[in-house]
């Protein structure tokens, strides 16, 4: 009797270590499945937002990347379209994009992930239109950067941006320092 309760205590013990290693590898695979996922949509959302604002062109292809709710409230795309950004009066041919992914945290079991990222646009390839050349310097004004913490949420089957805090404005400054940033502090 004492061999059989010793045999089932063992049996049962490794059964027990088998499930817990077995649970914790199932959940590290979620868990690097959904943090590829939101990299993926960071980075070629965010890169697409600064394009549709550099533009104004193929505004409809922010809806794979962004939550309705944002694309109506981001002041970088209202600006964009209401005529009052900086680059209203250039052609925009190209620009230079680094994202820099600080932190990134998604549970498997969690509809919504947060990060901390670096955006910058190092440089901006463009001229200004004939009609404003007197006007306005021949470059387009240098892109203002920051550092931004982001919400994300799964609706199902796919990860959009639903907020997005600017916590520090990043300048690019041709005199500033070798990166060319100037940090202005914190935006409240």
């Amino acid at each position: 009797m004492v061999y059989i309760r010793r045999m089932i205590w063992y049996i049962a013990s490794r059964l027990v270590l088998l499930c817990v290693l077995l649970g914790m590898l199932v959940c590290g695979f979620f868990m690097c499945m959904n943090l590829a996922n939101v990299y993926i949509v960071l980075d070629e959302g965010l890169q697409k937002r600064v394009e549709v604002c550099l533009t104004r062109e193929d505004a409809e292809s922010l809806n794979k990347y962004f939550h309705s709710d944002f694309l109506n409230a981001d002041p970088a795309l209202i600006s964009a379209f209401d005529g009052t950004s900086a680059y209203e009066d250039y052609t925009i041919s190209d620009f230079e994009y680094e994202l820099t992914v600080e932190s990134l945290w998604s549970w498997p079991w969690d509809d919504y992930a947060t990060c901390t990222v670096v955006e910058r646009v190092p440089s901006i390839t463009g001229r200004v239109i004939s009609s404003r050349a007197d006007a306005l310097p021949e470059d387009p004004p240098s892109w203002t950067g920051g550092r931004y913490n982001i919400t994300l949420v799964n609706d199902g089957s796919n990860w959009k941006i639903i907020g997005m805090q600017q916590t520090a404005e990043l300048l690019e400054s041709d005199e500033s320092n070798e990166e060319g940033l100037l940090e202005e502090g914190l935006v409240e």
